[in-house]
């Protein structure tokens, strides 16, 4: 799963709980997911986010029964602040891309489909699908595209929550592929697959659900997307719901031995915002140092990491030439895991009470607030020396700011009890830092590492 959808459509009305889990596995019928207007469609990807929480908990006491590993808090920050990134970043292109599908659609369509029919339905579930697979494999072997999608692979844990490491910038390009399908099908029978589809991949995120036998002929399973990021095997195994595509175009591939997760160049840091931009800076240095213009086109467009003599991604001769490397880790203690997820769950609420009516101005300055609280808890989970100080001057200018727009009386009146504690969370945690960097001893970095 990689991508969230933001754009205008009605009210969310919190689904049934079985409803719910439906809507994730796509079990639903053409009757309750048709509609006519573009603004009927449900926001089934914002309905979902608490059954996927539930799925990712129901999994973790599985993998605890079956006595695997467990996720990492850390990587479950990471992963939840990866997210967050992604949306805020959305508020800036919210609506772009099916705008552009519904001018398509009003101008340039050649076919009429009646929005009620069950044939519409279809169409638009596989049409859907195909978009996704070709849009997919794209972005696995072109350089510039992988540099946004490999966000999605960046984690070396493998669990449903895995799915919210989504790019902020991937459905930017991946929705060029979708368009052709503006030439029949209608925007509201799009929308609804495109969500559905999107939603499905969660679960797939999995390492406690087996083979499911004659299914895995062609649905996408956890067993198939296993094998898609498994980075000894990555390449392969492209689908969202089904896998008859990859079995057409030859890139199916079955698991053959373990698999390692994560990227074949580690990030190594639990930091969001690097997670998310760290392969553009990569192809800005190397496009720069690499001589030759035709030689600067490969280094945007060739697949990643190709070089002569080398197999590409995805290749036969690429696999299982990866050695298992030791999974990034760095335990801290306690006492600031509790710390860490206060200041998550504080800038968590906050994403929530962001208008999307808000002025450009308003959101960058949100989406640096939050890029900014999220790399700190990065640098104290990295049990990086600058953590005290990045962590002491975001509270101190949280403070400043809080208290210039308490004065305008605007915080208060919209927000007064979620300003209320989080001024008063980044004023203790001021105080402490201070203290921190006064050497005192009480706080010293050395001691965020667990003993």
């Amino acid at each position: 799963m990689d991508g969230h959808q933001d754009v205008q459509m009605r009210p969310s009305t919190a689904p049934t709980f079985v409803t719910g889990f439906r809507q994730i596995f796509y079990l639903v019928t053409p009757s309750e997911t048709t509609f006519e207007a573009l603004e009927e469609v449900p926001n089934y990807v914002k309905q979902a986010m608490p059954f996927v929480v539930i799925l990712f908990l129901v999994e973790t006491l599985v993998a605890w029964i079956q006595n695997r590993t467990t996720p990492r808090f850390s990587n479950v920050v990471a992963s939840g602040g990866v997210a967050l990134v992604t949306q805020t970043v959305r508020l800036l292109t919210v609506g772009v891309e099916m705008m552009a599908y519904v001018w398509l659609y009003r101008h340039m369509r050649l076919v009429d489909m009646l929005w009620d029919s069950s044939l519409t339905w279809w169409a638009a579930f596989f049409g859907v699908e195909f978009g996704y697979y070709w849009s997919h494999r794209l972005h696995h072997e072109v350089n510039i595209l992988w540099a946004a999608h490999q966000v999605h692979h960046s984690s070396d844990d493998y669990n449903i929550l895995s799915s919210l490491r989504t790019s902020a910038f991937q459905r930017c390009t991946s929705f060029l592929l979708y368009l052709p399908l503006a030439l029949a099908v209608p925007p509201a029978a799009f929308l609804v697959h495109y969500q559905l589809n999107l939603l499905y991949q969660a679960w797939l995120h999995t390492e406690v659900v087996g083979s499911l036998g004659p299914l895995e002929y062609i649905l996408n399973t956890p067993t198939h997307h296993r094998v898609h990021h498994g980075r000894n095997q990555m390449g392969k195994n492209f689908g969202g719901t089904l896998i008859i595509w990859d079995r057409i175009f030859g890139t199916f591939h079955q698991q053959s031995g373990p698999l390692m997760y994560g990227l074949r160049t580690a990030v190594n840091t639990w930091d969001p915002v690097w997670i998310q931009f760290h392969h553009f800076v990569c192809i800005w240095n190397t496009f720069w140092k690499t001589p030759g213009l035709w030689n600067k086109l490969r280094v945007l467009f060739a697949k990643p990491g190709q070089a002569a003599g080398k197999p590409q991604l995805g290749s036969i001769q690429g696999l299982h030439k990866i050695q298992q490397a030791p999974k990034y880790d760095s335990k801290v203690s306690t006492g600031w895991v509790f710390y860490v997820l206060m200041h998550f769950l504080l800038a968590l609420l906050t994403s929530r009470t962001i208008p999307k009516d808000m002025s450009i101005l308003a959101t960058v300055g949100k989406l640096a607030t939050m890029m900014w609280t999220l790399s700190c808890m990065a640098a104290i989970l990295d049990c990086r020396p600058t953590a005290p100080l990045m962590e002491l001057s975001r509270c101190v200018s949280v403070l400043g700011t809080g208290f210039l727009l308490c004065l305008s009386g605007g915080l208060l009146t919209s927000q007064p009890l979620l300003t209320a504690v989080t001024l008063a969370c980044h004023a203790g945690s001021a105080v402490l830092w201070s203290v921190d960097l006064m050497g005192t001893g009480f706080l010293r970095v050395k001691n965020l590492r667990a003993r």
